[in-house]
């Protein structure tokens, strides 16, 4: 128990500033995904009722050459996390139980690798063995680095609910004014405070952006894809 509350401390410590600030939006093409689509609906899922605060100054991040990343630190530790990039899931043992079932997973009797479809993949269509793309090694969520970077198709369950979100921002900045973009009016949905339950976000491409090379937003520089966390459970992405 010492353990653990040591590291919410550690983490709540590393997050405290970037958490209190709102995030980056996106604007659809017209020639919208079947993702968009989905995001831009509701998801079927319980809410927890009212919309989280409507984000109108985001902070952005580079994510590559063609992707812009929405910074948004969680409220506190997540009680799962899976890595894409290390091939491992991070889960506290309180939640295990709750977090398999949540995740659709299968563990392998003789390997305890999981096993988990991702998002797109057809429902009800089991993991094959030695896909390396969906098997991942189990470790004690106080072996999760917080500071790790991030990669597309990533997972975090956090205690909570989906909720609505609305971004919509004009001409907001990378750090150092690099770029500068703009979107919105958007909807997705979040994860939201919800006692008792749990939520999954996936770390995915939802949608375009555009980018302009000066603070007034006049010269643009192209569109970009906008990665963000995002609660993408029951979609079929395209």
């Amino acid at each position: 128990m010492k353990d653990r509350t040591q590291d919410r401390r550690a983490f709540l410590r590393r997050l405290a500033a970037p958490a209190l600030l709102p995030w980056l939006g996106c604007v659809p093409e017209p020639s919208e995904s079947a993702r968009e689509r989905a995001l831009r609906a509701p998801s079927g899922r319980a809410s927890s009722g009212a919309p989280l605060s409507p984000v109108t100054r985001p902070v952005l991040l580079p994510w590559g050459t063609d992707a812009v990343h929405i910074a948004a630190p969680p409220r506190e530790q997540p009680v799962a996390y899976v890595s894409m990039a290390t091939r491992q899931l991070f889960v506290d043992h309180e939640y295990r139980d709750q977090v398999y079932w949540d995740l659709h997973a299968h563990i392998s009797v003789s390997t305890g690798v999981w096993r988990l479809p991702l998002i797109g993949d057809e429902p009800g269509i089991p993991v094959q063995p030695g896909d390396q793309l969906r098997e991942f090694e189990e470790l004690s969520i106080r072996d999760w680095d917080p500071m790790a970077a991030a990669a597309d198709g990533d997972i975090r369950i956090l205690r909570g609910r989906p909720t609505p979100r609305v971004i919509d921002f004009d001409c907001a900045p990378l750090p150092g004014g690099r770029a500068f973009y703009r979107a919105g009016p958007w909807r997705i949905q979040q994860c939201g405070e919800a006692p008792g339950a749990l939520c999954r976000e996936d770390l995915a491409s939802v949608g375009t952006g555009e980018r302009f090379a000066d603070r007034e937003c006049t010269r643009l520089l192209g569109r970009v894809r906008v990665v963000t966390w995002a609660c993408l459970e029951g979609l079929n992405p395209a």
